[in-house]
């Protein structure tokens, strides 16, 4: 387990999807502060011998025995409901977030099907709008949330492949170090402009101004 203070400035959040590279997801473990399994997110960390400090959810995808094990280990089980209106990754956001972190990185968060890869997206603009660094880690790819003005660097190699998407109906954006550039461009929900870009000089500089972005890194950054 890692040690869970009053302040716990790296969360990371364990969510029933993909670990296929489970090396990656083992360091991502032993990097945080805090780590808080969603459900079957457990189901990882029982396969590798590790206990989360907190387990959140209804626990319609992990056996009572396993909750039980992780409980009697040491983890701390907030038990949700089946019938309620939020999903366990947004339970257990909640607990970072109840923890006081200030980065909220949520691994194993894509593969489960689309409408949970939203759902894990619009639970990082939650944690975004409150003024906090919103992480989603995959071997291979990191992903930014932002939802406040600021400048976020990029400091992958040149020739890496990056895309933003806006999360509200336009974000007004500037690029430097990218093969596109922007000065106060307008990427907008309804358009494509923004997918497919790359770095061309390390560390690139996406600056938002105004609206909600993705930030897309088709490489490990280790922003947490």
């Amino acid at each position: 387990m890692t040690a869970a203070g009053a302040e716990a400035r790296r969360a990371v959040v364990f969510v029933n999807g993909e670990y296929e590279d489970e090396e990656f997801y083992r360091r991502l473990f032993a990097a945080a502060d805090l780590t808080v399994a969603a459900d079957g997110g457990a189901g990882f960390l029982l396969r590798n011998g590790l206990v989360p400090d907190v387990l959140a959810g209804d626990f319609d995808s992990l056996a009572d025995a396993h909750v039980e094990e992780l409980a009697t280990a040491g983890a701390r089980v907030v038990r949700h409901p089946a019938r309620k209106d939020f999903t366990d990754c947004e339970a257990a956001v909640d607990e970072a977030l109840a923890w006081g972190a200030q980065t909220v990185v949520l691994a194993g968060a894509l593969g489960k099907g689309l409408d949970h890869v939203l759902g894990n997206l619009a639970a990082l603009r939650l944690v975004a709008r409150r003024g906090l660094a919103a992480r989603l880690a995959a071997p291979d790819l990191s992903l930014a949330v932002l939802a406040h003005a600021g400048e976020l660097a990029v400091p992958a190699p040149a020739g890496t492949r990056v895309s933003l998407l806006a999360l509200s109906n336009a974000a007004s954006v500037s690029l430097r170090g990218f093969d596109y550039l922007l000065d106060r461009g307008m990427i907008t929900a309804a358009g494509c402009l923004g997918i497919g870009n790359a770095v061309a000089v390390s560390p690139a500089t996406v600056t938002l101004h105004a609206g909600e972005l993705a930030v897309i890194v088709f490489a490990e950054l280790g922003w947490w």
